[in-house]
């Protein structure tokens, strides 16, 4: 079974299945800001109200103060999972903000320097007061290996992020 999952949880941040076994690092160091062409981005574990379920968690705070070229999160504990072209994967996650305020997300699949984009999508509008659940399939168009996944923003502002994960679908293959 080729999967893997990614959480984001307060000190639990990482768990990544593959067809090794499950490997759960104990803190948000896979995650960091990216800032180029001017930009300046702020990255924080956060302590906020509960998800829809009631559970109390804390979340990543990603805040853009101000605009550049690209901005916003990667996390780069992904090194060991190889991407196949062809293969569909399907990222879903929790977001809120502390406005109204939306934010265009772009998510992509890349080799560990950005310069291979394996796959990428945008979601037009991510964000409200109250926690909303995201799910975007990525389709992979060439193969990749030590991957990173890439959330780059589209506008100044806070938004809180919990519940990450890619997950390889399962297909059937007939021969």
């Amino acid at each position: 079974m080729k999967k893997f999952r990614i959480e984001i949880l307060t000190f639990i941040a990482f768990a990544l299945a593959a067809t090794t076994g499950l490997a759960q690092p104990q803190n948000l160091s896979g995650w960091r800001a990216f800032a180029e062409g001017g930009a300046e981005v702020e990255l924080a574990s956060d302590p906020i109200p509960p998800v829809p379920d009631g559970q109390g968690t804390d979340s990543l705070r990603l805040t853009v103060k101000r605009t550049g070229k690209r901005f916003g999160i990667v996390c780069a504990d992904m090194q060991k999972v190889k991407l196949r072209a062809g293969q569909w994967y399907d990222l879903s996650f929790n977001a809120r903000t502390d406005t109204r305020k939306t934010f265009a997300l772009t998510v992509s699949l890349e080799n560990a320097d950005g310069k291979k984009v394996a796959a990428r999508t945008t979601l037009p509008e991510v964000g409200k007061t109250d926690w909303t659940h995201y799910t975007v399939a990525l389709h992979i168009r060439q193969p990749v290996s030590k991957c990173q996944l890439v959330i780059a923003l589209a506008d100044t502002g806070s938004l809180w992020l919990n519940n990450v994960s890619v997950v390889l679908r399962k297909t059937n293959k007939t021969n």
